[in-house]
């Protein structure tokens, strides 16, 4: 399923067309959302550029293209959107496999998976194809450049700052996240963690749900942990899916207030959880312009025009670094550009925003 989407079309349209189009791919393993047409200031060849996140449908993931098709055409970037339509790092080979036969110039991924896709990666490159992930990273041979939404130990202290604050120092909280393999839960888990151990040792995580990054899969599991860890506070869902299945249990055992959620998610789909009290609080990184982040990346790379320690404009965004070693306190490792410090939603401010 290939769709032409004009650099003219509406806002709403082109949101509307990508649900309808996620909805008729949930049978299929893979399925091609869009493509934009050949850019209209660039005379020459456009660059052809596939944006590939872990599933057709996630809302942060169709914010991250509702922002890369607002810019793309004027980069001169020719963008398909293309990704499984479950969670699966299988799918997102088969995907790469087809976007190495059609001689795409650049691959953009969230990695369900670091090491599952690192062959294929590392085949796109030597065909000279760069490699730039974002959100969820891959072992860093089998990419070019990793954009990191934020710093692990920044938005990881958000979260754990604001369910202390609801449950105090002594409590027991659970965390809920979408695979035991996803990356960028990992290593949010691993700075939750690090930041426990050090300012609130005697708050502690009870247990890990998983809940597949399926709403469903994570209600019924966030209702397990509420049934099974009776003296659990707080719940911190670190996925998308996983914030909306939460709030859901919270709010259908009677446990709103009674029981914290806060996370790491989009606040548009979680309106009615704010309202009802059943969501206390969300960290976050504005989708839509990291969404516009890929698109520049992606054409500096495929220019040759970004290198390690060296920092770079990204247009109206601004002014980006590029990671020359590895910092263990921010997660950063060598070529990893840091996009942005974490926003906080509440119920007081997630009107305000649109994603």
């Amino acid at each position: 399923m290939t769709r032409t989407i004009s650099p003219r079309t509406s806002r709403p349209r082109r949101i509307a067309a990508l649900a309808g189009a996620a909805l008729a791919a949930a049978a299929m393993s893979t399925a091609v959302v869009g493509t934009s047409g050949a850019a209209t200031k660039h005379a020459g060849k456009p660059i052809k550029v596939a944006i590939v996140p872990k599933l057709l449908g996630l809302p942060v993931f169709e914010a991250n293209v509702k922002g890369a098709e607002e810019v793309a055409p004027s980069l001169g970037i020719a963008l398909k959107y293309t990704a499984p339509a479950t969670a699966s790092a299988e799918g997102q080979v088969q995907i790469f496999n087809s976007l190495i036969l059609q001689h795409y110039n650049v691959i953009t991924l969230s990695s369900d998976d670091p090491t599952v896709p690192a062959p294929v990666l590392e085949k796109a490159m030597k065909a000279g194809i760069k490699v730039i992930t974002f959100d969820s990273d891959v072992i860093p041979a089998a990419r070019d450049f990793f954009i990191q939404d934020t710093a692990y130990n920044t938005i990881a202290q958000g979260v754990i700052n604001a369910a202390e604050k609801f449950t105090g120092p002594n409590a027991e909280v659970a965390i809920m996240s979408s695979t035991p393999d996803a990356t960028i839960q990992l290593a949010w888990i691993k700075a939750m963690k690090a930041y426990l151990a050090t300012k609130f040792p005697h708050l502690k995580i009870a247990t890990i749900g998983y809940g597949q990054s399926n709403q469903a899969t994570s209600l019924t599991q966030a209702e397990d942990i509420i049934h099974s860890y009776p003296n659990v506070k707080a719940i911190l869902p670190i996925d998308g899916a996983a914030v909306v299945g939460t709030a859901q249990a919270v709010q259908d055992l009677g446990d709103a207030g009674k029981i914290g959620v806060f996370g790491i998610g989009d606040p548009q789909p979680n309106q009615k959880y704010f309202a009802n009290g059943s969501l206390q609080g969300l960290f976050l990184w504005n989708e839509v312009n990291q969404g516009k982040l890929i698109m520049y990346v992606a054409k500096l790379a495929y220019e040759n025009k970004l290198k390690a320690g060296h920092a770079f404009r990204a247009g109206s965004l601004g002014t980006f670094m590029v990671q020359a070693k590895a910092d263990p306190v921010t997660g950063a490792t060598r070529n990893t550009i840091i996009f942005s410090k974490p926003l906080e939603f509440t119920k007081a401010n997630y009107k305000k925003y649109d994603f």
